[in-house]
């Protein structure tokens, strides 16, 4: 008898409605929650709630710090990386080249060098070739050495889409 008249005491107070004196909306009974001016002490709840909030707020703190580590990380990474580089290269290092910057074509020349590409500021485009190996060889990185001194060359870009569809610019 008692769990039914809980039941229909909850239902009653979801059927009371009222306004709210500071924003003039409606509300139900069942929806509000009574408080005066006293601050109430703190129950289980709030206890736990409060808990929550301290521990959310450590592990932000957490992530953050574990973030700024990483990145630090790699940093530090990625300088040893560059210098161990740096010790064993024998072709870009010397030229004061990064090797990142460039990119294996082998033919006509072994290297096309976009000098500067990875800090995002080009500065020029090298094409790079460690020896001659033949006459004919030779012979073709002439003929492109005098097309780039004449400046008979031009820039074009081809586009091609991922359905096969190809567009000049």
């Amino acid at each position: 008898m008692m769990k039914n008249d809980m039941i229909k005491f909850f239902r009653m107070q979801r059927q009371i409605f009222g306004i709210c004196p500071q924003s003039g909306e409606f509300f139900r009974l069942s929806e509000c929650r009574i408080s005066t001016d006293k601050k109430l002490d703190p129950d289980w709840m709030d206890k736990l709630q409060a808990s929550k909030k301290r521990i959310d707020k450590q592990e932000n703190i957490v992530d953050l710090e574990s973030e700024e580590l990483m990145e630090l990380g790699r940093k530090k990474g990625r300088a040893k990386a560059d210098r161990a580089v740096r010790k064993v290269d024998s072709i870009f290092t010397p030229l004061k080249l990064n090797p990142a910057d460039s990119k294996v074509i082998f033919h006509p020349v072994d290297y096309v060098v976009f000098n500067g590409m990875k800090k995002n500021d080009l500065k020029n485009l090298v094409l790079l070739d460690r020896k001659i190996k033949s006459p004919k060889n030779r012979g073709l990185q002439n003929s492109i050495r005098k097309t780039v001194e004449k400046e008979s060359y031009e820039w074009l870009t081809i586009r091609v889409e991922r359905n096969g569809s190809i567009s000049e610019e």
